[in-house]
């Protein structure tokens, strides 16, 4: 893994995170920590995978009033969860990795969203509330996380679609 581009990544995340998600109010339901790590457990080979989980949840702990550990262990466990669906899936065809992205960070922001209202005592919502909220941001993360990886193979059938034009 290309660890300068993780470091890269990760101040990118932290810049849209604070610069333009926060005051646009997307933040609910948009975590850019969350999308690197969830790139990063699709992309990269499987312990380097969860090991820039953890740290990508790190980083966003030292960057949050939360507690220190809860984002490191929620990501670690995302990313840790999705490279075992990877494995056992074939994330090569859009949809099923759409659904691994889905369910990894479902369950990673289920929990985060369980410890604020037990751990907390942020008890402010229903539990079904919660789930739903876990339910908003897994979906909205799964989207772009396969739009992103889409990008390359897109962009790789268009070149040899235009060097197969070239030879005919």
């Amino acid at each position: 893994m290309a660890w300068g581009g993780f470091a890269i990544a990760l101040v990118l995340a932290y810049l849209v995170q604070v610069g333009v998600a926060a005051p646009l109010d997307v933040s609910p339901h948009f975590d850019a920590f969350l999308l690197v790590a969830v790139l990063c457990g699709l992309l990269a080979p499987t312990h380097d995978a969860r090991i820039a989980a953890w740290i990508t949840g790190l980083a966003q702990d030292l960057g949050s009033a939360d507690a220190l550990g809860i984002h490191a262990f929620t990501l670690g466990l995302t990313g840790l969860l999705l490279t075992w669906l990877r494995e056992v899936g074939n994330v090569g065809v859009w949809w099923v990795r759409g659904l691994a992205v889905f369910l990894a960070a479902w369950f990673g922001q289920l929990i985060y969203l369980l410890h604020l209202h037990y751990w907390a005592g942020n008890a402010v919502a229903s539990l079904w509330s919660l789930v739903v909220s876990a339910t908003l941001t897994a979906l909205v993360t799964a989207v772009l996380a396969t739009a992103i990886n889409a990008v390359p193979r897109l962009l790789q059938r268009r070149r040899r679609r235009r060097r197969w034009m070239i030879h005919t």
